[in-house]
């Protein structure tokens, strides 16, 4: 799998003298760098449909950790247990919720080139009436502008729009006062071609960033559900007879159907079964010995004779 989404410290995150900008880095920012490997490491044949809300599971979770953290010690003497998955449960939710967020940041729309494009296109005309008339006046050089055309398409509008800009900005002392365009419209100008210019790359990026996303969100998802049913596991085992595994660990899958059954509790940590004793063998039948005054039963001495009909 590609690194491009690794959340690596740039250089816009530091300041001039080395220090990083965001030196309070987040709970959430933090536990994603730590696990990184093991989302990326997740096998394919693991991997889970994201089929709940992400936020909410990572909330339930993140809920349950003061009850499951009492019953720690007692969960790590279990047979058969993974306590890895149960250690690294909060890393694994917040992990989950920052790729989740990267995601969902990754799938947004751009935004809308249309209304953006639609401002520039007056803008642009504003200023190319306002310059043609300033070329009369010889404020401004009719070669600064001889190569604008009024090209069509997003990219094409917002850098002629920038050049239109660029044009005020040069010859600004010359024509401040006898223009109507104010500073204000030429700033305003060069930042909407800026914003129009990064939408633009973003649209023709989303695709690909999106796609990857994706993949980092559900290898993150599944690791944090396989982790958490590990915990649940530990838990029905430790308060089975109790009966309140819901209340400690809620079934992440709740109303939904699927999943939300009670899970299956690990082998006790005791000792081994003793084997079962051997069946003993059955009993011969017993006979009553006939009494005295009986009639002999046929077939025996001084009964009568058994004949077939």
């Amino acid at each position: 799998m590609k690194n491009a989404l690794k959340s690596r410290k740039n250089d816009h995150t530091r300041k001039g003298n080395g220090a990083t900008l965001f030196d309070d880095e987040s709970a959430f920012y933090a536990a994603y760098e730590r696990r990184l490997r093991e989302i990326e490491a997740v096998p394919e044949a693991e991997l889970l449909q994201v089929n709940l809300d992400v936020e909410a599971a990572v909330t339930t979770i993140l809920g349950t950790l003061p009850k499951v953290g009492e019953l720690r010690d007692q969960m790590s003497k279990l047979l058969s247990f993974d306590m890895k998955l149960v250690d690294g449960l909060e890393d694994y939710a917040q992990a989950a919720g920052e790729a989740n967020s990267r995601y969902l940041i990754a799938v947004a729309p751009p935004e809308d080139l249309v209304k953006l494009n639609e401002q520039a296109l007056a803008l642009r005309e504003m200023l190319r009436s306002d310059a043609l008339a300033l070329v009369n006046r010889k404020l401004i050089s009719k070669d600064r502008i001889a190569s604008f055309t009024g090209r069509v398409g997003y990219r094409n509008v917002a850098f002629e729009l920038m050049d239109w800009a660029n044009v005020f900005r040069d010859c600004w002392k010359a024509v401040q006062g006898k223009t109507a365009v104010t500073a204000d419209e030429v700033q305003n100008a060069k930042a909407l071609a800026e914003k129009i210019i990064r939408a633009v790359g973003q649209k023709e990026q989303a695709p690909a960033a999106a796609a990857e996303a994706a993949e980092v969100r559900q290898r993150a998802f599944t690791l944090m559900v396989k982790a958490y049913d590990q915990t649940r596991r530990g838990v029905a085992f430790l308060r089975w007879e109790e009966g309140d595994i819901e209340l400690i660990t809620p079934s992440l899958y709740a109303g939904r159907g699927g999943r939300g059954k009670r899970p299956e509790p690990p082998p006790s940590p005791g000792p081994a079964p003793t084997p079962n004793p051997p069946a003993p063998s059955p009993e011969p039948p017993v006979v009553n010995p006939p009494q005295a005054g009986d009639a002999p039963m046929p077939g025996t001495p001084g009964g009568s004779r058994v004949t077939a009909e």
